[in-house]
């Protein structure tokens, strides 16, 4: 079994046993829909694990278990949300008013200045591609002839990006964005905007992840490129900033949630330099 296969192993089961132990709270609905979730992800990392390398090739076997960790991550994403039952607003409130003194002037001036549209809009394409930064990085492992290094991408991308999934159960707030208007400063219309919206209105658990997994999945992307291929990882790097940028400006995170999200990305990548002795 890979490194990626055990802490999915342990990310599904530990939240299949929160949800037991909080069955009243969460009813039978919620507790059932967490419990099978878990059990196919728990099913479905045995079977890339334990079965694959068996009835297939050893190269079959590999590119599907390099690449399998995403949908698993989606999954996790997926039932993680089953959690949220409400908003911590003692918390919430806090994020708010951090975001009023170093969000909102930043806004502010955008909307006053003759360059500000364009930045916003660069990005808000920019937070588009935190939906494509892992594919994108793993396939530049592949192309720089890397392949072997795929489990050690994911051992540093999945722990930054569940613990800040992991934190649902416990701290629940709402997105910025969806917050009216006197709580929070709105970035202008526009069409790109229009599609992140669009997309997360389809394609999200409609809450608000704290730390941000978007900001932590795609530094940590970011750094493991940039360790094994310096030329292209500052590229990756730099559009990991922008992205990080770009889900405070679109109000998609709190400013709390990037600063952390990149703060589990980087803890997640020296631990596991430590652990590997890669230094």
């Amino acid at each position: 079994m890979r490194a990626a296969e055990w802490i999915n192993i342990l990310a599904f089961s530990s939240f299949v046993i929160l949800a037991w132990r909080r069955r009243r709270s969460l009813g039978p609905t919620r507790t059932a829909r967490i419990t099978a979730i878990g059990l196919a992800g728990l099913t479905m990392t045995a079977i890339a694990g334990l079965v694959l390398p068996r009835v297939l090739d050893r190269l079959p076997a590999s590119v599907i278990r390099d690449w399998f960790p995403y949908a698993l991550m989606l999954m996790f994403y997926t039932q993680a949300g089953h959690f949220v039952t409400g908003v911590n607003v003692e918390f919430q409130a806090r994020l708010e008013s951090l975001d009023w003194r170093i969000v909102a002037p930043a806004l502010e001036w955008c909307k006053r200045s003759p360059a500000g549209p364009w930045i916003l809009m660069v990005l808000e394409l920019a937070y588009l591609l935190c939906y494509v930064s892992m594919p994108l990085g793993l396939a530049v492992i592949y192309l720089l002839r890397l392949g072997h290094q795929a489990d050690w991408f994911w051992a540093v991308v999945l722990p930054a990006t569940y613990a800040c999934y992991a934190m649902l159960p416990f701290i629940q707030t709402q997105p910025p964005r969806m917050l009216p208007e006197n709580r929070s400063v709105q970035p202008p219309p526009g069409r790109v905007r229009a599609l992140n919206l669009w997309i997360l209105r389809h394609a999200s658990i409609h809450a608000n992840t704290f730390p941000s997994a978007h900001v932590a999945s795609t530094t940590a992307c970011a750094l493991v490129v940039l360790w094994l291929a310096p030329g292209i990882g500052w590229v990756f790097l730099a559009i990991a900033i922008l992205i990080a940028m770009g889900t405070v400006s679109g109000r998609y995170h709190y400013a709390a949630d990037a600063i952390l999200g990149a703060a589990a990305a980087l803890v997640a990548f020296v631990i596991w330099i430590a652990l590997s002795n890669r230094l």
